[in-house]
């Protein structure tokens, strides 16, 4: 046999070798599928709540000979398929711990970025004029009408999702980028000076809008390269042209000027209830009363929260690595309180609960229960008749814990739940202030439709 034959047949033997593996490798990728697809048949095994993003999973959809027919029900059997598939966080956190391998760092954005509309630095006379219907109703209410359900309709709550947009990665923390909307912020206002009007002489109405980390802690020519608006100019803006008889209350100044202190979470888009603290001090300069100190109440923590930067930030590792500590000051009068869930069972519960055996991304509902429609916190070392009522979005739940000892009855209600028209509240109640406490980014979204549908 010469040389050349020798060459032949050993090519010839390392062509069987690579279609034997190729045979083999195709077998072995035919049984993974089959396996994965026989363990997504699984029913025990498919989960029905994602703690990492903070929502329900999709459900089997009921079958109908319609839905059958136009071929929704394979459209939600196939959505539910995938939604709940067994073992998805686990498959979501390793497919991120792949990504991480193709070079992406500690510098990372989630989410497209964008610019903010330019902040005028007066408010014309435009801006001012409410676009009035026949029935007395503003422009927003066709919003604020879809979204809390047409007249006649079943009574559903439809909720504003609270997710974060664009999510900025630097170091070891999350920010979310903040884009100033200006129709957004007027409607905003010409809100606060319509409950004001509709209050005068009932209550006091109160603003304090909140800044988010991004505005506080990140450079301001980080911030001028992601094409983020500044919040302070935004909060002049809006503070600079409410009601007269609006007491605005500026924080910003404060949170800036304490900015090496831990005041917002690293993984979450939430501050901390030692940044709520500094806008309680000016709130009750506002007020004219004196805050407790800190070292006065009665504090506790709670480890390893990785919040919401970690779910919609494609579970980057760096805050994984980095989970934050909540820490909170239960109120010196009490620490009991009742709210009522969106099902409208009312349940006794703590203004500051035990959160040490809450899910990692969740330990921040140990603030007043969490979102609910409506709570209500009675202090029995007053009993004076104050009373309060603060409109808040999930911001105002570390907030809220400070004012216990400064009435004798804290109403609290989430305006994207809370469905009761707030004059008529007020009136019933005899609430003398009137205290919205919202982030940046409600202020500047569509969600203010929401608390403008709670003055109609």
């Amino acid at each position: 046999m010469d040389i050349h034959e020798r060459r032949e047949k050993r090519k010839e033997r390392e062509r069987k070798r690579y279609w034997n593996y190729l045979k083999l490798e195709i077998r072995s990728f035919r049984w993974l599928l089959l396996f994965l697809c026989l363990l997504g048949l699984v029913i025990p095994l498919r989960p029905k709540k994602s703690n990492v993003e903070k929502r329900d999973l999709e459900r089997f959809p009921k079958p109908s000979a319609e839905g059958i027919l136009k071929g929704d029900f394979f459209a939600g059997v196939s959505a539910w398929y995938a939604d709940t598939f067994p073992f998805r966080e686990k498959l979501l956190t390793a497919n991120a711990a792949v990504e991480r391998l193709y070079g992406l760092g500690k510098e990372q954005i989630h989410g497209s970025v964008g610019a903010g509309d330019e902040i005028p630095t007066e408010y014309t006379e435009a801006d001012k004029k409410a676009d009035v219907s026949a029935n007395g109703k503003t422009g927003a209410d066709d919003e604020t009408a879809s979204a809390q359900g047409d007249e006649g309709g079943d009574g559903t709550v439809h909720v504003v999702p609270e997710s974060a947009g664009t999510i900025y990665i630097a170091q070891d923390r999350g920010f979310e980028l903040y884009y100033f909307a200006l129709d957004s912020a007027n409607q905003y206002i010409k809100m606060v000076n319509n409950a004001a009007q509709l209050l005068a002489g009932k209550a006091t109405v109160y603003d304090i809008p909140a800044p988010t980390s991004i505005g506080i802690y990140l450079d301001q020519d980080i911030q001028d390269s992601l094409g983020c608006s500044d919040q302070s100019q935004a909060f002049d803006y809006i503070l600079n042209n409410l009601d007269k008889s609006v007491k605005g209350v500026r924080v910003f100044d404060s949170l800036l000027e304490h900015n090496s202190e831990y005041l917002y979470f690293r993984t979450d888009h939430h501050w901390t209830a030692d940044g709520a603290y500094y806008a309680y001090e000016q709130f009750c300069q506002a007020k004219g009363i004196e805050p407790n100190a800190r070292e006065d109440y009665e504090k506790r923590e709670f480890d390893n929260f990785v919040g919401s930067f970690y779910s919609f930030g494609n579970q980057a590792a760096v805050l994984a690595e980095n989970p934050d500590t909540i820490t909170a000051y239960i109120p010196k009068g009490t620490n009991d309180m009742t709210y009522v869930g969106v099902d409208g069972i009312e349940i006794e519960w703590n203004v500051v609960a035990d959160a040490s055996g809450y899910d990692d991304g969740n330990k921040y509902s140990c603030f007043i229960g969490g979102d609910n429609p409506y709570s209500v916190i009675r202090n029995p070392a007053l009993q004076d008749g104050s009373s309060c009522l603060v409109i808040k979005e999930s911001y105002g739940n570390a907030f809220v814990p400070f004012l216990v000892d400064h009435y004798q009855t804290v109403h609290v209600v989430d305006y994207r739940y809370f469905q009761q028209n707030i004059p008529q509240f007020v009136a019933e109640n005899q609430v003398q202030d009137v205290i919205f406490v919202n982030n940046a980014d409600a202020v500047s979204e569509s969600a203010v439709a929401y608390m403008d549908g709670l003055f109609q």
